[in-house]
């Protein structure tokens, strides 16, 4: 007779906070260890299958129990906080004799980007791209945001303008944008100044 016993993992809406739980009440039903069949996911759009079952410590023909159900469990969470995505998991485990399976059913959340505001955030990086006639370091000077430094919209839009006039100084056309990356941490980010340089008029 096949049993099975159902608890669900949890992962904050919030992508930088995102955390994996199991009811341990479920949990604490299953007892004693058995040969692991198969993983299934389902409802996993914005991560792959295959990104998920080789981040899992327990994977198809290893002995699982309780421990590893859980451990399972967090490792797909962690998948989604690596990306960013907040998903309500849930964990069904599937017994018959000595074998089971463990399915995962995923409601994804859409990724959420830190919005930077004039409360202000920290930028763990600044870099610079598409810049070939004026040098990385003299942009970085005129942008005047050092890493680590909590930056504000008005001030990344002063170092646009700083950039653009150092480009101007040299009679060479731009155009100065910026973009960032969420960084490890909640209210960090990665910050990249993007140029494009004009060419020269005949």
């Amino acid at each position: 007779m096949m049993r099975s016993n159902r608890f669900a993992a949890c992962l904050s809406a919030t992508a930088l906070l995102a955390a994996s739980c199991v009811a341990t009440a479920a949990l604490a039903d299953i007892k004693g260890s058995y040969t692991l069949s198969k993983v299934t996911f389902q409802g996993n759009a914005q991560v792959s299958t295959e990104e998920l079952q080789a981040a899992l410590p327990y994977k198809a023909g290893d002995s699982i129990d309780q421990a590893g159900l859980q451990a399972d469990a967090d490792a797909v969470g962690a998948v989604y906080q690596k990306h960013n995505v907040g998903a309500s998991i849930s964990q069904r485990f599937s017994m018959l004799h000595n074998k089971a399976t463990l399915a995962y059913t995923l409601e994804e959340k859409a990724p959420v980007a830190p919005t930077v505001t004039h409360v202000g955030i920290t930028a763990d990086t600044v870099t610079v791209t598409g810049n070939a006639r004026i040098k990385t370091a003299d942009i970085l000077a005129a942008a005047n945001i050092r890493p680590g430094q909590t930056v504000t919209q008005d001030q990344i839009q002063a170092a646009q303008a700083a950039i653009s006039g150092l480009y101007k100084k040299a009679n060479i056309g731009s155009s100065v944008g910026f973009d960032f990356t969420n960084a490890a941490q909640a209210q960090h980010i990665n910050l990249v100044f993007k140029i494009t340089e004009k060419p020269d008029d005949n």
